[in-house]
């Protein structure tokens, strides 16, 4: 489990979105039944298509950035994995292959979304605010360590 401040960009709205894709994700991790997984994975998906959808529009306008296809290929990956898995869960009746699909996605959320807001989100979060404020944000973090 990672603290909230791995996810904070400076910006409110994008903050915002990936500590509820994080809450969606959890709880997907606490569902205990095929009914809980199918509406959890549905609540996700709807969050993410949002967000991605938002996002991938700042992507697209952004001029010079090269990584701006990877990005829009990860949303549409992560997408796709939510898709696939509600496919599966849906047909399937296997309840322990179910509990263990559902457990790993939800741990590939989690290793995967403060490693893609840093590397990636951060872009999107300098990006406007340089178009509303003239400059990048500015998130403190505590120090680690020392």
């Amino acid at each position: 489990m990672h603290a909230e401040s791995d996810l904070a960009l400076g910006d409110p709205r994008l903050d915002q979105y990936h500590a509820e894709l994080r809450r969606l994700a959890q709880h997907l991790a606490q569902a205990r039944n095929r009914q809980e997984v199918v509406a959890a994975l549905d609540a996700l998906a709807r969050h993410c298509a949002a967000h991605f959808a938002a996002e991938d529009e700042d992507l697209r306008r952004m001029q010079g950035n090269d990584d701006a296809v990877c990005h829009i290929d990860e949303h549409a990956a992560v997408l796709n994995s939510l898709a696939e898995v509600r496919d599966w869960v849906s047909g399937n009746d296997d309840v322990a292959g179910m509990a263990n699909l559902v457990q790993s996605l939800c741990a590939e959320l989690e290793r995967w979304l403060p490693e893609h807001v840093r590397y990636m989100d951060s872009a999107v979060a300098a990006y406007r605010s340089k178009n509303r404020f003239g400059g990048a944000p500015i998130a403190f973090a505590p120090r680690l360590g020392g």
